[in-house]
């Protein structure tokens, strides 16, 4: 009984020493992918930060921050993976055979994750063509917004309201991306029919210049187009100018100020409905739909 029990302590230690040993590899795998994480994501964001100062390297801002979350989220994803299938190992679990298994079971559930396959491709693709990066004003699945993040599977969008949207990648079947290039600044501006055109058109051009010289933003123009419409109450002139992207709606707030200020300069009212009534074989005018 002595010897008995004597081998089985013994035999309780060494699977108690198995036991821990095995928890500390485990324990080790999990803080050496933490490390390799950490340190990874800091070389990232250094070696993307320096791509301005690396001759031939040169990368704008928005594509900086695109592909800093891509590949960090990659090493992430991959990191994660190899410490998983590491950690299979040392519980004596064989990866080799389970990779086999998860071979079959991936294309019994790839029928099922039709979706999910269709965001992962179509996201690879819309980074691959650079269809749109971090920062850019895209209109795409119904939403209007910045974009903030772009990854393999989805894109998340904020609007100028404040909502954010996260819109999977599938979806994206048209993309309309308003910050690449010159932005269009378009202004009407309404004119009564009692005011001279010409004059009025010499006040607009004046302002157009004045602006082409003070406002770094335009880059081409501005300048009076002419009459677009005759409408009820007056005639309604366009102008228009070419701006830096995401810029068109500040020029055209400041264009549309300076020009109501020299149409007031210039005596020129804002058109506004009048109403013609006749009475007795006479014709009386009356301004804003109240006879005289």
């Amino acid at each position: 009984m002595g010897i008995a029990s004597y081998v089985a302590g013994v035999f309780d230690a060494g699977i108690g020493l198995s036991i821990g040993t095995t928890a500390a590899k485990i324990a080790a795998v999990i803080i050496i992918a933490s490390l390799v994480v950490k340190i990874g994501n800091s070389l990232i964001g250094r070696l993307m930060a320096t791509n301005g100062r690396v001759p031939g390297m040169a990368i704008d801002e928005s594509r900086v921050k695109t592909l800093t979350g891509l590949l960090q989220s990659t090493l992430r994803y991959v990191t994660s993976i190899v410490a998983f299938l590491m950690i299979l190992d040392l519980l004596g679990i064989d990866t080799k055979a389970l990779l086999g298994g998860a071979a079959v079971l991936g294309l019994a559930v790839g029928f099922g994750a039709q979706n999910l396959v269709r965001d992962v491709i179509t996201g690879f693709f819309l980074i691959y063509e650079r269809q749109y990066d971090v920062g850019d004003y895209v209109s795409l699945a119904g939403v209007s917004g910045i974009v903030e993040q772009i990854g393999l599977r989805t894109t998340i969008i904020r609007e100028f309201s404040g909502d954010v949207h996260t819109i999977p990648n599938g979806l994206v079947e048209k993309t309309t991306n308003k910050s690449r290039r010159e932005a269009r600044a378009l202004i009407e501006v309404p004119v009564p029919y009692s005011a001279n055109l010409r004059e009025v058109m010499q006040v607009l051009e004046q302002v157009c210049r004045q602006a082409a010289e003070e406002l770094t933003d335009i880059r081409e123009g501005p300048r009076v187009l002419g009459v677009s419409q005759l409408c009820e109450s007056g005639v309604v002139l366009t102008v228009w100018a070419r701006t830096e992207p995401m810029k068109q709606w500040g020029v055209e707030r400041e264009l549309r100020l300076r020009m109501k200020e020299a149409l007031d300069a210039a005596g020129v009212e804002v058109p506004y409905p009048r109403l013609v009534v006749y009475e007795g074989g006479e014709t009386k005018g009356a301004k804003h739909g109240i006879p005289s």
